[in-house]
């Protein structure tokens, strides 16, 4: 059990450092397409913020 989990922390610490060249290069050459993208997050995300709002104001 303990190699499972030696394995999964393993595997983990890998796929984040991974990710974060990715990211880093992501953000390095293609900064309006990140813009956008997380307008667009946070736009939905203040969508079904105000949903569960009114859901839970009306149907309460």
């Amino acid at each position: 059990m303990m190699i499972g989990v030696g394995v999964t922390l393993l595997a983990v610490a890998l796929l984040s450092v991974a990710f974060r060249e990715q990211l880093a290069r992501l953000l390095s050459t293609r900064p309006r397409l990140l813009a956008a993208a997380s307008k667009t997050i946070e736009a939905a995300a203040g969508v079904i913020l105000l949903a569960v709002s009114v859901h839970e104001n009306v149907f309460t």
